[in-house]
């Protein structure tokens, strides 16, 4: 079977998958002093209004999920293995490679952004037993991957305008051939996968996430497999708290699934080319062409001046007017950061967020500070949650101030 055979097979699985999963159960996820359950809901349709809610999906059924806040520790992923439940597991890097060009089947340019801007793609690197998690052929395409190539989320393909035999160029000087395309729900949403050692050469290093199966006789629920990891946390990591998904919980098997993966954030925002900036840990520069076009200042009621992507400053708009016409404007007390361009490996919302894109805010910051209890009202939040925000106070590592544009991933607001 040819590859492009495989692509055709997984575009039918990928339907499929999406049509006929079933939904159970809610997300979990524990602390050592607290238990917390909930997500930030389902995407809206459009930046500019909200679709209604749909249901999420996953392409691997028989997979489960556990990831860490700003990444897993060292060893997190074998140290599991030592709780009888759990059977298989395969533990997974992701991280922001940055790249500098590319070229089709035929060897013509593509992405040709110009020094010294790159575009970050949003890339994972598995491990051979990645490939035990997913459907065939789907299976076989991975578990066939070899170094220096790599496998496009179809999103991603789309976006680029690339597919099998392209070649994709990386800062580090690595080229990656890709070899076939895979649905977003068997990628995780990720725009890339690689292997492991091709992951380390294009600068994907931080272990993100681990996929295991549970054994048949062991009858566990997704909260009582996170209370359980929490003890194989060190003492000193930075967010001691563990996040679980079982299988059909959540859309795409990934890291920080709450947060908008950075496909649908370049589908719904546009994709900037930038390249970090060396003044400033973590911080990157954008192309100033995609700024001017992207990101607006602009005085809203309640907020005052804010700057953010254009969309997100209608959507914002709106949703002030609509507390200010119920009398609920002093829900709001301040507006903090809307554009925020970063791209930070330890963030725990992932290491490209939609803080970059102008597309998140922090309201009530004073009363809601990272890691405590957070104190929003209700209304608030759910208004938010109408205009296409959803909210990051129930999440592992609360952020109670913080409402990101929202994505269709894990069941539950």
């Amino acid at each position: 079977m040819t590859f492009d055979d495989l692509t055709r097979m997984a575009l039918i699985r990928g339907a499929i998958a999406f049509a006929v999963v079933l939904v159970v159960g809610s997300t979990a996820v524990f602390t050592s002093s607290r238990l917390r359950g909930g997500s930030d809901g389902q995407r809206s349709g459009t930046p500019v209004s909200p679709t209604s809610v749909q249901q999420p999906a996953t392409g691997t059924p028989e997979a489960w999920l556990a990831w860490v806040p700003g990444g897993l520790p060292d060893g997190f992923g074998a140290s599991i293995t030592a709780i009888p439940a759990i059977a298989n597991t395969t533990t997974a890097t992701a991280d922001i490679a940055w790249l500098t060009g590319s070229s089709d089947a035929r060897g013509r340019p593509v992405d040709q952004p110009v020094d010294p801007y790159m575009i970050p793609i949003d890339t994972t690197g598995v491990d051979p037993g990645f490939a035990s998690f997913l459907p065939q052929p789907e299976r076989r395409l991975v578990a066939g991957l070899n170094p220096h190539q790599g496998i496009l989320s179809e999103s991603a393909a789309k976006l680029r305008h690339l597919g099998v035999g392209s070649t994709l160029t990386f800062s580090t000087g690595v080229d990656v051939t890709i070899v076939g395309t895979l649905p977003d729900v068997l990628m995780g949403s990720y725009e890339l996968l690689v292997d492991r050692a091709t992951a380390d050469g294009i600068g994907v290093t931080h272990e993100r996430y681990v996929l295991f199966q549970v054994r048949p006789y062991a009858h566990v629920t997704a909260l009582q497999l996170a209370q359980r990891f929490v003890p194989y946390l060190p003492i000193d990591v930075r967010y001691p708290v563990v996040e679980v998904r079982a299988p059909g919980e959540t859309k795409y098997l990934r890291a920080n699934d709450r947060e908008a993966p950075p496909i649908v954030l370049k589908e719904r925002f546009g994709e900037f080319d930038a390249h970090p900036d060396l003044t400033k840990a973590g911080a990157i520069t954008i192309d100033p062409s995609w700024v001017q076009t992207h990101i607006a200042s602009e005085d809203l009621p309640v907020l005052h001046t804010v700057t953010c992507d254009t969309a997100v400053l209608d959507l914002l708009r709106r949703a002030m007017n609509q507390l200010e016409s119920a009398g609920h404007a002093s829900d709001v007390s301040n507006a903090g950061t809307c554009y925020d361009p970063v791209v930070d490996p330890t963030d725990p919302d992932g290491p490209l967020t939609a803080k970059a894109f102008g597309a998140a805010i922090e309201l009530n910051r004073g009363t809601n500070v990272p890691g405590t209890t957070p104190e929003q009202p209700k209304t608030l939040i759910a208004t938010m949650f109408r205009w296409g925000f959803g909210w990051a106070g129930r999440d592992a590592y609360p952020q109670g101030a913080l409402f990101r544009y929202r994505a269709l991933s894990v069941v539950r607001d």
